[in-house]
This record gives structure tokens, C-alpha cells and sequence, in this order.
């Protein structure tokens, strides 16, 4: 078995799955209806967050390390969160609502502090802790619902078990999700089976067929990175903090020199 299904919550416990696959389908409810929300979960995470309560910042810039998908911190009862644009756009969406679930976390848990970082997340070297594979399964949950999925088929008049591969590079478009994840969201929802999972997972396997997506200009604006920089806007919050004497002119100097330092890191758009 890919270390990917050994890895994930559907695998290891299916209880637990089921439970999250309620959570999702409540949070659903309450925040984004039947849609398909694909980029829109940067606006769902800002969304809750106003719900909540909680003032929620959220940084998009290219960073180097593109294992590197995203990470959520708080500080001073703010919340940060931080999306690598140097990766593909699915890879950014997918890595909002892995994110989307530590907050939740946060918010109903009340934990005093919360540090995720999401690297590599279906990675083959590191067996993942059970709380990264809970955000993983909530994220595709989240994205993909089986029921939108089964509508999908439904419109070219295919049943579950008809479902092929160029239904997953349609599937990837639809919903604006990486492949990885693809697959294992059709596994999860018994459209593949292990064997075939364990196929498409194999590196080879998956260069093929994304090229083919590329090839057929199918999805392919999820399949690039997008090198969005909004780092600038949080410059501009933190002058104003100075002109207003909302934090002192020392700390607000640090802040403004630490993200020039962040700027100047950063590289060039492509």
C-alpha cells in the first residue's frame, strides 16, 4: 500500500473519518451552502473567522522552500496565516482549508496557542502525526464532497464504478484540487480501489497524467503558482498602527524592518 493510504485517516481510523466527514458536512452548512468553493476557501477562512470572533490576517507571498504549502500562527490573540503562492493554486486552496481545520481547532478547543506548519504533506519519509492526517481528511471533505463529486458523474451520465482517470483530471479542474489528494478523495469515496490508488499514486503515474492535463488545457490555471504578495498591505496596517500610537514606534520599527527583510527574501515573479 502507497504510503499516502497508510498514512490517512480513512485508513488508520475510519471512525474518526466518519466523524470529521459530519463536522465538514455541518461546517458546509453553515458557512458555504452547495457550492463548489475552490479558491473561495481563502474568503470561507476569513469568514469563520469573523463568525468566531477572531481577527484573522492572512498573508499570501512566494516563499523558496515549496514544501513548504502553509502555516498558521497566533500572536498577541491575532491570527496568522500564511500561504506559499510559489506552489500550484490547488496546492494553495488545499493548504487554506488544511488550515481551515486548525483554526477551527483553535477557535472551539480555546487552546492557548496553536503552531501548524504543513510541509510535504503526503510525504513518503515521515509518518504523519494524527491531527495533520484529521486536517487532510477535513480539507477534502471540505472541497470535494462525495455528493458533488456523484453530480459530476451524474452530468456525463456515468455511474461510480464507471469513474476513470480522465474523470480525475476532471475532478482536479472542478474542485481545484492537487492530484495527490485527488486520488485519495476517490479512494476514500470508493471510486478507486486500493490497487488503483496505489497505481495512480506512483510517481511516474502521476507526471503522465498531469501532463496530459496540461497537454488538454484541462485545469490547467490550478496547475500553476499564482507568486501573489500581499505583504505590502501589512506594512501599510503597521504605519498606520505608528501614526495612530496604537503599539509603540520601536516595536512598530522592528515590524516594518522584519518585513522588508521578508520582502527582500522574496523572489522575483515569474
Amino acid at each position: 500500500m502507497h504510503d499516502l493510504l497508510k498514512n490517512c485517516l480513512f485508513v488508520n481510523d475510519r471512525t474518526r473519518f466518519r466523524e470529521l466527514k459530519e463536522a465538514a458536512e455541518d461546517f458546509r452548512s453553515e458557512y458555504i451552502g452547495n457550492t463548489i468553493i475552490r479558491d473561495g476557501i481563502f474568503a470561507v477562512l476569513r469568514k469563520y473567522a469573523d463568525a468566531a470572533g477572531q481577527e484573522l490576517k492572512l498573508l499570501k507571498f512566494p516563499i523558496d522552500d515549496k514544501q513548504v504549502w502553509a502555516y498558521t500562527c497566533i500572536k498577541e490573540g491575532v491570527i496568522f496565516v500564511t500561504i506559499n503562492t510559489a506552489i500550484d493554486l490547488s496546492k494553495q486552496v488545499f493548504a487554506a482549508a488544511h488550515e481551515l481545520y486548525h483554526i477551527q481547532q483553535y477557535v472551539t478547543k480555546k487552546a492557548a496557542s496553536l503552531e501548524s506548519l504543513l510541509t510535504k504533506p503526503f510525504s513518503a519519509e515521515t509518518e504523519q502525526k494524527k491531527e495533520e492526517q484529521e486536517a487532510n481528511a477535513f480539507a477534502a471533505l471540505i472541497l470535494a464532497p462525495k455528493e458533488q463529486i456523484k453530480e459530476q458523474l451524474n452530468y456525463k451520465g456515468k455511474k461510480t464504478e464507471d469513474a476513470d482517470i480522465y474523470d480525475l483530471v476532471s475532478f482536479m479542474d472542478t474542485f481545484a484540487m492537487p492530484y495527490r489528494a485527488m486520488v485519495l478523495k476517490l479512494f476514500e469515496c470508493d471510486f478507486f480501489t486500493q490497487e488503483q490508488a496505489d497505481s495512480l499514486l506512483k510517481p511516474e503515474t502521476g507526471e503522465k497524467i498531469q501532463n496530459y492535463a496540461r497537454l488538454h488545457d484541462i485545469g490547467t490555471h490550478w496547475l500553476k503558482p499564482t507568486y501573489d504578495n500581499n505583504i505590502n498591505s501589512i506594512q501599510e496596517l503597521v504605519e498606520l498602527n505608528k501614526k495612530e500610537d496604537a503599539v509603540s514606534e520601536t516595536r512598530c520599527n522592528e515590524d516594518i524592518q522584519d518585513i522588508q527583510e521578508i520582502i527582500k527574501s522574496l523572489p522575483v515573479k515569474e
